[in-house]
């Protein structure tokens, strides 16, 4: 029998337990252990002593979870953000909050698509201004504003770098449009929607990309949908808006490929809302933003083999293909919820080469 190795000191222990609980022979029988220092918390049970060793010595503990929202609240104890100007601590606050969404994150969970929407966001919807005659006025956040959430990201990033958290800065490639300065945006395609569409019986959150394509909404606007907002019968979607007055006054038609979906969703749903999340414990929920992009977003388009795209990419999409179909320039702007159809053609509204706007004619 050859002679088993040492294990090196610190590492933890090795132990033989031959029987379960219940009295009944263990098929792996040695149960590797850590060390004191460590908690002494068992690793697993293994068929041999040297499978054991080497999960001791190759044992790395996860990650410490430390949430998006503490590494801020860590960065605002540091001298570098006390010496700053009272004016700019508040605008660090302000920025901070655009991303409420994921202040309890893990920072390890964040994904570089949910901290680039939210300048997207910013720079796509920008905010209204109230005139004396009670109407509202379309205004776009400065290139420097919409920065300002990069220098946050870059910040909080930083932090968690140097409390030897993480190894990488997800801010180095965040990119910055700003007013007058709106970046080449993606949609869509013919194909990429049938992919969509045709992986939808073993793709079931594949239904909400594509009730988005096909309806325009803002992400909030459709995780608020209710099977209330709909009506079948007349083909509309009612009192759904947000964001603007325009917004929240608007009604949107439902297109004939996306009613079989709608009718379905609306029949399984248990809560009221079109969009549900089943979540691990079997409870089903409305999710949040963050949820719908990280658990039924994002994996339904890998799962229906579409490139990754940002959720705005649906919004885009609509915009452009009804834009190109025809649709007229009002019509459009009640569709979006915007104000001015400004609004509508310089945000959203996408330059098309002759091939892909001949493939984005095929949908009917």
């Amino acid at each position: 029998m050859a002679k088993r190795r040492k294990l090196p000191n610190g590492t933890g222990s090795i132990e033989r337990v031959k029987l379960t609980p219940q009295g009944k022979t263990r098929l792996n029988q040695y149960r590797a252990r850590l060390p004191a220092k460590k908690g002494r918390k068992d690793i697993g049970f293994f068929k041999t002593y040297n499978e054991a060793m080497e999960a001791l010595i190759n044992y790395q503990e996860a990650p410490p979870e430390v949430t998006f929202k503490a590494l801020y609240e860590k960065y605002k104890n540091t001298n570098e953000f006390k010496k700053l100007s009272e004016k700019t601590q508040r605008r660090y606050d302000v920025a901070f909050d655009k991303y409420k969404d994921i202040h309890e994150e893990n920072i390890h969970d964040i994904r570089f698509s949910q901290l680039q929407e939210v300048i997207d966001d910013m720079e796509n919807d920008g905010y209204q201004v109230q005139n004396q005659d009670g109407s509202y006025k379309q205004k776009y956040y400065s290139k420097s504003s919409i920065e300002r959430l990069k220098h946050l990201v870059s910040k909080i990033y930083k932090t968690a770098i140097k409390e030897n958290l993480l190894t990488y800065n997800l801010a180095t490639n965040l990119e910055v449009g700003g007013l007058k300065i709106q970046r080449k945006k993606q949609i869509f395609t013919n194909k990429e929607i049938n992919s969509l569409f045709n992986s939808i019986n073993t793709n079931y959150y594949a239904r909400h990309i594509l009730i988005l394509i096909f309806t325009g909404m803002r992400t909030g606007e459709y995780l608020g949908l209710k099977k209330d907002n709909i009506n079948l019968k007349d083909n509309t979607i009612i009192d759904f808006g947000e964001k603007t007055e325009a917004g929240r006054d608007r009604k949107m038609f439902i297109h004939p490929k996306i009613k079989p979906i709608l009718a379905e969703l609306m029949l399984n749903s248990q809560t009221g809302y079109i969009v549900e999340y089943k979540q691990p414990n079997g409870k089903i929920i409305n999710p949040s933003i963050n949820t719908f992009n990280k658990k039924m977003y994002y994996p339904a388009l890998e799962k229906a083999g579409v490139e990754k795209k940002i959720p705005y990419t649906c919004r885009y999409t609509f915009a452009t293909i009804a834009h190109n179909s025809g649709v007229t320039d009002k019509a459009l702007q009640k569709l979006m919820g915007h104000t001015n159809f400004n609004i509508t053609a310089n945000s959203y509204i996408q330059d098309l080469d002759e091939y892909i706007y001949s493939e984005l004619q095929k949908i009917q």
